[in-house]
């Protein structure tokens, strides 16, 4: 029974960083067969400093890092540079201790892969990548999302309060009270909120 076909990526801009493994002509052959777009490779051995300027100025959909083992200093150069912009990555390693591995994950890289590169499984690992890149990222967007909820709720809870205090109002009240002026001024509820807790604290006695 022959092998099913490699998964084709048509148009994926990937950047390969190699830091010593000089294996990027086999895996330029498999990112040809699987249709990618390599923008570029660069050489970590010889310019150990070169990632975070190659990932801005080409701004690759994925990373691809291929070396023995990462170093520290490599591992931060990635997660300073992810940090300002987020891409998938797989990183190609022969070896890592687990603190590597945590020290990875840490810094954003979406797929490890250890113990070589098989050419074979290139176009698998590439898809794996960019699928727990984007759970990864509806994850933190959820994460934003509940956060900022929480903080409003917390903001309105406040503006209630004052208008219970300065109005005699009741819950219920001061709450429709706020999303009566909401309404009227095509505010959000939590900006309206926000307007009164600082007008509040302005005119509070010091």
């Amino acid at each position: 029974m022959n092998p099913p076909p490699p998964p084709a990526l048509p148009g994926l801009r990937v950047l390969l960083a190699d830091a010593g493994q000089r294996r990027s002509p086999v895996i330029r052959l498999e990112l040809i067969r699987l249709r990618c777009q390599l923008v570029d490779v660069i050489d970590l051995v010889a310019q150990p400093d070169a990632l975070p300027a190659a990932l801005e100025r080409l701004a690759p959909a994925l990373l691809l890092l291929d070396c023995e083992q990462p170093t520290a200093a490599l591992l931060a150069q990635l997660g300073e540079a992810l940090q300002r912009q987020p891409r998938p990555v797989l990183l190609a390693a022969e070896q890592m201790t687990p603190a590597q591995m945590r020290a990875a994950v840490a810094a954003g890289v979406s797929t490890l892969q250890l113990a070589g590169l098989p050419p074979q499984r290139l176009g698998l690992l590439l898809q794996l990548t960019l699928a727990r890149f984007e759970h990864d990222q509806g994850l933190q967007r959820d994460l934003r999302q509940a956060q900022t909820q929480l903080a409003e709720r917390k903001l309105v809870e406040r503006a209630r309060g004052i208008l219970m205090r300065e109005r005699g109002l009741d819950e219920e009240a001061a709450f429709q009270r706020l999303r009566q002026t909401a309404m009227d001024s095509g505010q959000t509820l939590a900006a309206v909120a926000a307007r009164l807790i600082e007008a509040d604290q302005l005119l509070r006695p010091r």
